[in-house]
């Protein structure tokens, strides 16, 4: 599928790909597994930075320490609110609450530009997000999607109401909804069995080239 013109929305984008997470159940930092040929966050930043008029990372404190002097701009997560909401959040709070965020989490190694392209160039700004469907239809996929300025004042009135969910927050707001191409760009890599699986997959989809 081919985008020819995207859209002009009230507020520029920025890029953000959550890689600040623990990996516990990987056992390493997820997102400097080489799916691509590079670490997954350096991939998910060019990816990103393509459609997005600047991309950041989202970083616990010992990545900031490590990517103290790389090319990449960093926002350490310092929120009090923990998973993937924390990232979002300190990015609203610590870069810019009025700008878009394209938000990626870093385990998302089939996630095409093809889908980045086509979340951008159907994206609502006078809605608090775009996303696509979950792998099931059932509810809004948070793990990729641009959240708008309003969605700020909505995080925080979850947060205020005990729900600091980033699916919920969708739920309980109005968003625009998207069909994904293909619904295992959604899968999520969590262990080394599901890397291995990846690149099961990977490598018979070259051979069907």
């Amino acid at each position: 599928m081919t985008f020819t013109k995207a859209p002009e929305p009230s507020s520029p984008l920025l890029g953000l790909v959550l890689a600040g997470g623990r990996s516990t159940r990987m056992g390493v930092d997820k997102s400097t597994i080489a799916y691509h040929g590079k670490p997954q966050y350096e991939h998910l930043h060019d990816l990103l930075a393509k459609y997005c008029d600047d991309v950041f990372l989202s970083v616990n404190v010992e990545q900031a320490l490590q990517l103290a002097n790389s090319r990449f701009k960093l926002i350490p997560d310092d929120s009090t609110v923990k998973g993937p909401l924390a990232g979002i959040l300190t990015a609203f709070q610590k870069q810019s609450a009025h700008h878009a965020w394209l938000v990626v989490v870093c385990d998302l190694p089939f996630l095409s530009e093809q889908s980045i392209q086509k979340l951008v160039f159907n994206r609502k700004s006078e809605t608090i997000a775009t996303a696509f469907w979950d792998s099931d239809h059932r509810f809004p996929e948070p793990s990729v999607c641009i959240w708008e300025p309003a969605a700020y004042p909505a995080i925080l009135r979850g947060i205020d109401e005990g729900t600091p969910y980033p699916r919920t927050i969708l739920m309980n707001n109005a968003i625009e909804l998207l069909e994904i191409e293909d619904v295992n760009e959604l899968t999520n890599v969590n262990t080394p069995d599901d890397i291995s699986e990846f690149r099961q997959l990977l490598q018979r989809g070259k051979q069907r080239l």
